[in-house]
């Protein structure tokens, strides 16, 4: 049977699985993540009820709505029920309203245990507003260091070894530099960057710190809300740094290993892009070397030219930093760095 339940009470379920009955442009726009998308209404059927509840009256519209979407209810509810049989399911569409209303009701017929979230979608951005609007208490650990140096490969392997990371580029689809979408899918929108920023650190909240790279406030088009960004800037600080060769050979790896095909027209309107900075010459001379595919050249040069003078990290150990790590052995790296976590 169905209980309805607040976004508290639903965060705080055994591992559920959220449901998103909106339509799928609905969906793209910003969801509860890793819900699944079970739409109601195809996006044209959506914009075919709308305009009749504007030019007819919405009770034309409902009328409509039932005719479109009776057909569809038996395959739907074997989804919901199949899923319910591995986990807690709970349903939503834009406000809690009609849409997961009327699936509940023909699931209670059938006796298929769910939870329908008060206030929907909506519900779940209010908490994540009012999140960010709190003073972030937890203690941050923030890894600095010159591009390259692999503060992204040791989150991710931190995240593997169940210690408490934020990949935030990750979050974002985006590098945080003028090549930081390459070969990455479309950036999310602020409201959606902000959920899963929201969700990650409510996986962690039992955790006494989280870690995260330095970032810039905007990373692409996303932006870091205001408090959670602050918390970064008095986190505590650690340095990772490596050699020139290192660096270019881990960012050639990046930008154009076997999963990335096809980025050289993205790399050159990046190159492009730094003109005004490089000047004409270098700049010609960058692209040349695209076009022969020479990625270690092209590299080194923007680390030397642009990176470095841009983000002036040191590239060696200081004091200035709780802790100084050489990045050029990657699992005594990770090692010393999970020390201190502990």
């Amino acid at each position: 049977m169905t209980n309805l339940i607040t976004i508290e009470e639903a965060l705080a379920l055994d591992n559920p699985q959220f449901i998103d009955l909106r339509s799928p442009v609905e969906y793209s726009e910003a969801h509860i993540p890793y819900s699944l998308n079970f739409p109601l209404l195809e996006d044209e059927e959506r914009a075919i009820v709308g305009y009749i509840y504007k030019a007819q009256s919405p009770e034309k519209a409902v009328e409509k709505g039932f005719d479109i979407i009776a057909p569809k209810l038996p395959l739907l509810c074997n989804k919901i029920k199949e899923t319910s049989n591995k986990r807690e399911v709970v349903l939503y569409c834009w406000r809690g309203g009609m849409r997961s209303e009327s699936i509940s009701k023909v699931l209670n017929i059938l006796d298929v245990k769910h939870h329908r979230l008060e206030g929907g979608y909506k519900a779940y951005r209010n908490y994540v507003v009012e999140f960010f609007e709190e003073n972030f208490n937890k203690n941050i650990f923030v890894l600095d260091g010159l591009t390259g140096v692999g503060k992204t490969e040791i989150l991710q392997e931190l995240r593997k070894q169940d210690f408490p990371a934020i990949d935030l580029e990750g979050l974002a689809n985006h590098r945080g530099s003028a090549f930081g979408n390459v070969g990455l899918p479309k950036q999310p929108l602020q409201k959606h960057f902000e959920g899963m920023l929201c969700w990650e650190c409510l996986k962690y909240r039992n955790h006494p710190m989280i870690i995260v790279e330095c970032e810039s406030r905007r990373i692409g088009s996303n932006i870091i809300p205001e408090k959670f960004f602050k918390a970064m800037e008095n986190g505590k600080h650690i340095l990772i740094y490596d050699s020139m060769q290192n660096r270019v050979a881990r960012l050639v790896g990046t930008y154009t290993d076997s999963t990335m095909k096809n980025n050289e027209e993205e790399i050159s309107i990046a190159i492009n892009c730094l003109r005004k900075r490089l000047g004409n010459k270098k700049t010609d001379f960058l692209l040349e070397c695209l076009v022969k595919r020479d990625f270690k050249t092209i590299t080194e040069i923007l680390l030397v030219d642009y990176y470095d003078p841009l983000y002036r990290y040191p590239d060696s150990p200081t004091d200035e930093y709780e802790l100084s790590l050489f990045a050029g052995n990657f699992e005594h790296t990770v090692s010393e760095l999970k020390s201190i976590l502990i």
